[in-house]
């Protein structure tokens, strides 16, 4: 599975885009999971602390819809699914 990371993600990812396997049966959590083997340093950032829950604002994508739009973090993903993961953003 394709993840692709967007700005202040992309320093603690180690870049941009990163591979991750998932097994059938997938969960956007359960990705998660692998992305946080292969990039730790993302966890404390995406994930609120002590709880499984997305840190508010931070916005993830699967194949262009936002997960909060579907089942969020219990929306079933497959390898060939694009995972877009978006930091809070502010600026005008």
């Amino acid at each position: 599975m394709l993840v692709k990371l967007f700005a202040t993600f992309q320093a603690l990812g180690a870049g941009s885009k990163l591979m991750i396997t998932v097994p059938d049966g997938a969960t956007v959590a359960d990705a998660l999971e692998a992305l946080f083997a292969e990039a730790p340093l993302l966890r404390a950032h995406i994930l609120q602390p002590d709880s499984p829950e997305l840190q508010q604002h931070v916005n993830i994508m699967v194949n262009g819809r936002l997960i909060r739009d579907l089942q969020g973090l219990d929306t079933r993903v497959r390898n060939s699914d694009p995972l877009a993961i978006f930091p809070p953003v502010a600026g005008g």
